[in-house]
């Protein structure tokens, strides 16, 4: 019997190339080193905002952020003006397993937001649960079945950093990673396609980048470096077992970078007219404008009648409100900096064009200095101490694949995108790319 082809896809959330440039260089990451060197490798740019469910949601449907609706992890309008947690009731698009073209091949996806509340499959899922949850995977005894090998994943909700010393957070998340590599690979003797989210690379980089800044001699110390190290491990322990008929694809939807400070844009708006507060501090939603959207997304949205429960914009006047929305907000200036805070605001027609970009900020805004950002939706923001971050997204990140389906030492100069992953996936496995993917093949010589 013929045997069938394995693909191994890592995804190691939030790796920045210049780390991997220079740790790579160094000697420090084998297993990135050896992806780059002996495969097929390219850069990453993020669609629209870099944001986590905008590009994961891009590799299990193979759709833009445009057709498939996930901007943030939330919704980004509320009649109430209180986001709601997105799951996998919302998405507009079958997964990948769900896809015709894929029937017959045996998934396993590990940590992936947009997989929850689970759904039947043949194969096996742990969910990202946005919620604490006894429900989070499938067949229902996966984990005890994991578990009984010595391997326990956990849900990133169950790390959720409130200011713990980093003697105690820092090991949770690197385990945390190791744990889903060990259940990834414990899976894949009986699956075609494994997928696993890392993501202490993410999370080190938002809560530790401050240690990167202490200089180059003391990088290796830093809680940065220790998550990158724990994903490069996960990696060779992919690669050794690879084989001819197995290949090893690692990627991440998004780059990193620092950060100095989050600006409430609100306060911007306030002083300019377009946003009211109440005596507690709170917006006074009758007499408001417009107002940042949900965090991650750079947002603002106008506060349209008959989509708010107290809209004050009439549908005949949201363009003529929106376009005066974008000129007061491309004069405010960086309280840090005294600088204009924006080199752009673009409409989300121009950001998303697509099915789904009714479900987009009416707005989006463009830094002019990455290191400052909007801090959007303050009550969130405040839930999740935004404010104590150092690092946050960037758009350009990596792509490396290794084995019988990647050309040896090809480097790809155009820059993927993450709809590209799913399209590579189904080259891989001979399978026909699904009908209105607007994805590439990725690691073959043009």
């Amino acid at each position: 019997m013929t045997k069938q082809q394995r693909t191994i896809v890592i995804i190691t959330e939030g790796a920045a190339p210049a780390l991997l440039d220079r740790w790579c260089a160094a000697g420090l990451l084998p297993g990135y080193a050896r992806l780059r060197a002996e495969g097929s490798h390219g850069a990453v740019s993020a669609e629209g905002t870099p944001y986590e469910p905008p590009g994961l949601l891009s590799v299990l449907t193979g759709q833009r952020a445009a057709d498939h609706g996930y901007f943030s992890y939330w919704t980004c309008h509320d009649p109430e003006y209180a986001p709601q947690v997105l799951g996998s009731a919302d998405r507009r698009h079958p997964l990948l397993w769900q896809q015709e073209s894929f029937a017959g091949l045996r998934f396993a996806s590990i940590g992936l937001f947009g997989t929850h509340p689970v759904e039947p499959m043949d194969g096996a899922v742990i969910s990202y649960p946005m919620r604490a949850t006894l429900h989070a995977c499938h067949p229902r005894d996966l984990q005890r079945r994991l578990a009984k090998e010595g391997i326990r994943p956990v849900h990133d909700v169950s790390i959720f950093w409130t200011g713990q010393p980093r003697e105690q957070l820092l090991p949770q998340l690197l385990e945390a990673d190791r744990q889903r590599g060990k259940a990834a690979l414990a899976l894949l003797p009986e699956s075609n396609v494994v997928i696993v989210n890392l993501t202490s690379i993410d999370r080190t980089s938002h809560i530790y980048w401050q240690e990167l800044e202490h200089g180059p001699e003391h990088e290796q110390e830093s809680a940065v470096f220790a998550a990158y190290r724990t994903s490069d491990q996960v990696i060779q322990d992919a690669l050794a077992l690879a084989d001819d008929h197995t290949d090893v694809l690692a990627f991440s939807e998004i780059g990193f970078g620092p950060l100095r400070d989050y600006c409430s844009i609100n306060d911007d708006l306030e002083r300019a007219g377009l946003l009211a507060k109440t005596a507690d501090g709170g917006i006074d939603w009758a007499r408001t404008t417009a107002f940042e959207a949900v965090q991650g997304t750079h947002g603002m949205n106008i506060n349209v009648r008959g989509r708010y429960k107290h809209g004050t914009v009439r549908k005949q006047d949201y363009e003529r409100v929106r376009a005066e929305v974008v000129t007061a907000l491309m004069e405010t200036l960086n309280p840090r900096t005294g600088l204009p805070f924006f080199a752009a605001v673009h409409t989300r027609e121009e950001v998303y064009p697509g099915t789904a970009t009714a479900g987009a900020p009416d707005l989006i805004m463009e830094p002019a200095d990455w290191r400052y950002l909007p801090l959007g939706d303050p009550r969130w923001a405040t839930h999740v101490h935004r404010t104590w971050q150092s690092g946050w997204h960037r758009r350009e990140s990596f792509w490396a694949g290794l084995g019988p389906g990647f050309a040896a030492g090809h480097a790809d100069a155009a820059v993927a995108s993450p709809v590209d992953i799913p399209v590579t996936l189904s080259r891989l496995h001979g399978r026909a790319t699904p009908e209105g993917w607007p994805g590439r093949a990725l690691g073959t010589p043009a």
